[in-house]
C-alpha cells in the first residue's frame, strides 16, 4: 500500500473511481467518524478507506450515493480490516441495512495472541508499527465542514496502519494455531440481530435490572421498552427521554399517582406533566400482567451463588492465564452468573471455548449440584 497517496473524496464519481481500485485488492482498511451527542442513531460524517491505491477520506456529508462503497464493503471475498469494529458496523448497518462480511478486527486478533484485552488502536500501532499517534483530535466535530488538514491526517492515520497490523497479527495467529478460533469469533460479529435493539429487548442493556425481580423487574422492562421506542421515534438519546437511574427509581417505587411519581428523586415537573399519565399506565399494566404472579428474574444472588461464582471465576482465570489471553475472551462475569442460573447455551460451552474451559466449568457445576 502507498501510504503517501491520499484522497479526499467529495463526489460519487471520485468514490466510484477509488472503489474500482479497491475491488482489485484482497483487503480494505476501514474506519468511520460520526457524531452521537444529540441523537439516538449515530450520524455518520466520514468514512476512511485504505487499499493498494492509497488512503481516502470519503465525505459522506457531501456524497449521498454510496452504492460504489456498498459494493466493496459487502464483497464477501474482500477482507475488511477494522479495529474495534462494533460501532463501525453499526454505521454500515444503518447506511446499508446489512453488515459487511469477512471482518478482521485487529483488536480481537490482538487479544487472541495475548496482547491484552480491548487494546486501543494507538497502543496497538505503537506496539506493532513503533509509531506514536497523536490524540489531538479524538473529540473533533467530524460533521462540520471544512475539516482542517490536521483533522484529515488524523482520520487517515486511523486506516494507515491497519494493513501492517493485519500482516503481523495474521502471522502470529497462524503461528499459535489460533486462526480458526479467531475466524469463528469474527463470524459472530456479522450477525445483524446484534444491532436490532427494540422495545422488547431494550432492558437487556441495563445491567442493574439483572439484580431485580418480580413487579419491579417487570415495570423496569416495560419502562425501558417505552423509552426505547420513543428515543428511536424522535432520534434522541435514551437519557434525554428518561435517565437510567430515574427509570430504576420509578420501577423500584412503583408509583400509582402523579404525586407519588413527582416525589421520586430525579423526576421533573415536566416529566410528570407531559408523560406522567403514560408512565403510570405502563407501570400499572406491567404489574397486572398474568406472568407477574411469579418472580420474573433471579433477584440478588445468595451466599452459595456468590461462592460458586467465585470458584468458577478462579477456573476461568486459570485457563486464561495458561493460554495467555484475557479471561473475558473465554467468558464474562455475566456468563458465570447465567450458567449458575442454568443457561447452557452460552458461547463458552461451544467450539474452541468448550475445549479450553467450558467443559471444566460444566464439570464443576455438576459436582456442585451433587454436593447439595
Amino acid at each position: 500500500m502507498n501510504n503517501n497517496v491520499t484522497f479526499y473524496i467529495e463526489s460519487t464519481t471520485e468514490l466510484k473511481r477509488f472503489c474500482a481500485e479497491l475491488q482489485n485488492g484482497s483487503w480494505v482498511g476501514v474506519d468511520t467518524e460520526f457524531m452521537r451527542e444529540r441523537t439516538y442513531y449515530p450520524e455518520p460524517c466520514l468514512i476512511q478507506l485504505s487499499g493498494d491505491a492509497g488512503i481516502a477520506c470519503v465525505d459522506i456529508v457531501s456524497i449521498k450515493d454510496l452504492a460504489p462503497l456498498k459494493e466493496v464493503l459487502l464483497h464477501k471475498d474482500i477482507v475488511k480490516l477494522m479495529h474495534s469494529c462494533s460501532q463501525d458496523l453499526e454505521i454500515f448497518h444503518l447506511l446499508f441495512d446489512e453488515i459487511p462480511p469477512n471482518i478482521f478486527d485487529t483488536q480481537v486478533a490482538a487479544a487472541f495472541i495475548g496482547k491484552g484485552d480491548q487494546l486501543s488502536y494507538a497502543a496497538l500501532v505503537e506496539d506493532i508499527c513503533n509509531v506514536r499517534l497523536s490524540k489531538a483530535h479524538t473529540r473533533a466535530r467530524w460533521c462540520k465542514r471544512p475539516l482542517s488538514e490536521e483533522e484529515i491526517q488524523y482520520a487517515e492515520d486511523d486506516v494507515r496502519y491497519l494493513p501492517a497490523m493485519y500482516d503481523s497479527l495474521s502471522a502470529e495467529l497462524e503461528k499459535l494455531g489460533r486462526r480458526e478460533w479467531f475466524d469463528a469469533e469474527m463470524q459472530g460479529v456479522t450477525n445483524c440481530s446484534v444491532f436490532a435493539i427494540n422495545e422488547s429487548n431494550a432492558w437487556q442493556r441495563m445491567n442493574a435490572l439483572r439484580r431485580m425481580s418480580g413487579r419491579q423487574l417487570a415495570a423496569a422492562k416495560a419502562l425501558a421498552g417505552w423509552r426505547e421506542g420513543l428515543a428511536q421515534a424522535r432520534d434522541k438519546p435514551r437519557n434525554w427521554i428518561l435517565a437510567d437511574k430515574v427509570l430504576l427509581r420509578i420501577a423500584n417505587t412503583l408509583p400509582e399517582t402523579k404525586d407519588e411519581l413527582a416525589s421520586i428523586e430525579g423526576v421533573t415537573d415536566g416529566l410528570v406533566k407531559h408523560r406522567g399519565d403514560r408512565l403510570l399506565t405502563i407501570i400499572r399494566q406491567s404489574v397486572e400482567h398474568d406472568e407477574l404472579d411469579q418472580p420474573t428474574g433471579p433477584g440478588r444472588p445468595d451466599t452459595r451463588e456468590k461462592a460458586l461464582k467465585k470458584e468458577l471465576a478462579k477456573l476461568l482465570d486459570a485457563a486464561a492465564e495458561k493460554m495467555a489471553i484475557p479471561a473475558s475472551l473465554l467468558a464474562t462475569r455475566k456468563d458465570l452468573t447465567a450458567m449458575i442460573q442454568g443457561n447452557r447455551e452460552l458461547a463458552v460451552f461451544q467450539g474452541w471455548r468448550a475445549e479450553a474451559v467450558g467443559q471444566v466449568l460444566l464439570d464443576y457445576l455438576q459436582s456442585d449440584t451433587s454436593r447439595q
